[in-house]
């Protein structure tokens, strides 16, 4: 089987061919790895991006203890997707979190109270969604790590406050951190991740007059952003489409033959995935012995017969038969 690759990994290919230190080429390999898609006929290549990971890591292990760099938290990753919240100090990162999740981080209204990353899961519909906290983008502080965690997520929000005075030199002060991290490239206004740019505060008496100054500089580069109040729970109710539409997935349905449908948790699959891709996420054993598949896009209406290569959609209920 040929194993169809995105655009992104070739991009991440020839970045890791320039990559000088061990941390750079172990960061690009585990983007390639987060990148490629995973089914049976990308084993070998998924083995072998491993297989380097490992390599370097062990050579890394073997470097004097000055000479390493802090490897990141480990976040495990939960949900249909990862959205990991950035932005500048008091941007208000931390209270969009508690207010869209049950995570409770620490929260206070001086700089930098954000140390180290924190998950927590917003349900959207009928499925959930990974949002990360996370310390702020500075110059001044962002370690090595942060890097790590904001390059793997699918999917960045950018957060900052429409109640700072200091606004521009704030973000001007992130996109060079965002530059150091390879996530936005060098002079220019173009970012290998999908970002959701997003207004804090709007609740704030001067937050017109600053958003004025933040359209006047970046609304060519930035034509659409929203603008919240993550602290007053206002125009938060839209963010869950939002989040959902930025992630690029579906969610598929299945139904045993002769049992009931379960439409309690859905699969989440990449936009543009196949039958055959959905066989492969549910067990090895339907790939080798597909014959066919029965969908609906409604239960009530009478099922389609459709092969392998069959292009799913959002919501499709799919009863696969070997």
């Amino acid at each position: 089987m040929v194993v169809n690759l995105p655009p992104q990994y070739y991009k991440k290919e020839a970045e890791l061919k320039k990559a000088k230190t061990l941390d750079e080429k172990i960061a690009i390999l585990e983007e390639m790895l987060s990148i490629m898609p995973k089914h049976k006929s990308s084993e070998k290549l998924q083995a072998l991006l491993k297989s380097k990971i490992a390599k370097y890591k062990r050579l890394k292990e073997k470097l004097p203890q000055t000479a390493r760099k802090q490897t990141a938290p480990s976040i495990k990753r939960e949900g249909a997707g990862q959205i990991v919240i950035c932005g500048p100090p008091n941007s208000g990162k931390s209270t969009l979190l508690a207010t869209l999740t049950k995570a409770k981080p620490l929260i206070a209204d001086y700089p930098f109270t954000t140390k180290l990353p924190l998950p927590g899961m917003f349900p959207y519909q009928d499925i959930k969604i990974q949002l990360v906290d996370t310390p702020a983008l500075s110059t001044e502080f962002s370690e090595n790590w942060l890097g790590d965690i904001l390059r793997k997520a699918d999917v960045l929000l950018f957060l900052f406050s429409l109640s700072s005075d200091n606004l521009i030199e704030e973000i001007e002060d992130s996109l060079k951190v965002l530059e150091r991290f390879r996530i936005k490239e060098e002079g220019k206004f173009s970012f290998t991740k999908k970002i959701i740019w997003v207004g804090n505060k709007i609740d704030h008496p001067d937050s017109k007059e600053i958003e004025e100054i933040f359209i006047d500089l970046y609304g060519k580069q930035i034509p659409e952003f929203l603008k919240i109040s993550a602290k007053e729970r206002i125009n938060i109710e839209n963010l869950g489409d939002i989040f959902f539409k930025s992630l690029d997935i579906i969610r598929v349905y299945t139904k045993i033959p002769g049992k009931p449908l379960d439409l309690q948790a859905p699969y989440t699959l990449k936009k543009n995935s196949s039958v055959i891709e959905l066989a492969e996420i549910i067990h090895k054993d339907l790939v080798k012995n597909f014959k066919y598949a029965r969908l609906w896009k409604n239960i009530k209406e009478k099922p389609l017969i459709v092969g392998r290569d069959h292009i799913l959609e959002d919501r499709d209920i799919v009863e696969i038969h070997d």
